[in-house]
């Protein structure tokens, strides 16, 4: 039987970025509240943070806005890690 997945929406409060959607496994019963997914940042690693912004649609879907780009790496190199309760 395959994984069960989710649509993961990325959106961003300015429009200088356009929203994006990638399908992410579902790791537990509700949705993380964070995702951390890898870019660039002046030409080193960075990692673009994401907080969950609309569960309504979850397990099918959630939207997640655009918080911060920060240094560093997804954990394992994954593109994206999912981070069920952040420690902010």
């Amino acid at each position: 039987m395959a994984e069960p997945t989710f649509l993961a929406l990325f959106l961003f409060p300015e429009e200088d970025r356009d929203p994006f959607s990638i399908r992410l496994p579902v790791i537990s019963d509700r949705p993380a509240e964070m995702l951390r997914a890898s870019t660039t940042f002046e030409g080193v690693r960075a990692v673009d943070v994401f907080r969950l912004a609309d569960a309504s649609s979850w397990p099918e879907a959630a939207a997640y806005l655009y918080q911060e780009t920060v240094p560093g790496t997804v954990r394992d190199d994954a593109s994206v890690e999912q981070v069920l309760t952040p420690d902010d």
